[in-house]
């Protein structure tokens, strides 16, 4: 998994590379997991006191209330294509509750204000609060007026990221996960829960970086990537020169490895060193 200098990521320009990916890379069929993984995930549901139990192509989760989550293994697989995606959204946020603590305001409120209207002052406050903490944390020179623009916009414009609820609820990144893979919550709910737990455990992100370092035999399709999806990738990973995914690896053709990944920002980076 590479790392780059960037404090934080173009959310949208990762969302959109990450719907591109699994539109065009995802191929139906039954997963097998392998047992790293399986090692991995179960130890991650150990320490929320859940239990759960593989079979060949399903797995069934025991809840700590000791109720069952019966759920197709294709839902692992699903996850690990929106986990740089979300990886970054958690780190929005922590990084907006700073921001709030700075300048003295209530997260709710402040959320909901300014997703339905704010005015110039209350924007540059908010910004001018971001850069300052950019600043004391990567220095003067690292991109912080890029990164506080990237910041107001997640709190500001709820297109640019496919938001729905506001930024300081809990649930906050169900909504764009699951819209964003065509999947429904009421039947597939899990796979956002899923999604959370690859992008706040750093041995589960790692597992999961492409398909085949987690599933035994698994296929993908193979594909050309279009100008958009290329597009995306180089504003997210800010590529300035013109560059064709398929040059990127020569890997990147070969079943089951898939296309480049998102590199890991610096804050989200940060965040998974504090959580352990």
């Amino acid at each position: 998994m590479p790392y780059v200098s960037q404090i934080i990521k173009d959310l949208n320009a990762v969302l959109l590379y990450a719907k591109h990916r699994f539109q065009n890379e995802f191929k139906q069929q039954e997963f097998e997991l392998n047992d790293v993984f399986k090692n991995s995930y179960s130890n991650y549901l150990k320490e929320k006191n859940c239990e759960i139990e593989f079979f060949r192509h399903t797995s069934v989760i025991t809840t700590k209330a000791n109720q069952k989550i019966f759920i197709a293994n294709q839902w692992f697989v699903i996850a690990s294509y929106m986990v740089d995606f979300c990886t970054e959204l958690l780190t929005y946020k922590e990084l907006y509750l700073k921001i709030c603590t700075r300048i003295c305001q209530n997260p709710e409120h402040l959320a909901k204000n300014l997703k339905v209207s704010n005015d110039f002052a209350t924007k540059r406050l908010f910004i001018q609060s971001a850069k300052e903490m950019f600043n004391e944390i990567y220095g003067d020179d690292a991109g912080s007026t890029e990164a506080a623009g990237y910041l107001w916009n997640f709190v500001s414009n709820y297109s640019w990221w496919a938001g729905s609820k506001t930024v300081d609820r809990n649930d906050f990144y169900i909504s764009p996960i699951l819209n964003s893979l065509n999947v429904v919550n009421v039947s597939h709910g899990y796979v956002a829960d899923i999604v959370f737990a690859y992008s706040t455990n750093f041995p589960l992100r790692k597992i999961v970086e492409n398909v085949g370092s987690f599933t035994i035999g698994a296929k993908l399709n193979t594909y050309t990537p279009d100008a958009e999806e290329s597009a995306s990738y180089q504003k997210a990973e800010k590529i300035t020169s013109s560059l064709n995914l398929n040059d990127v690896s020569i890997e990147y053709l070969v079943q089951p490895t898939s296309a480049p990944k998102i590199s890991i920002s610096a804050a989200s980076l940060a965040r998974f060193k504090r959580n352990g």
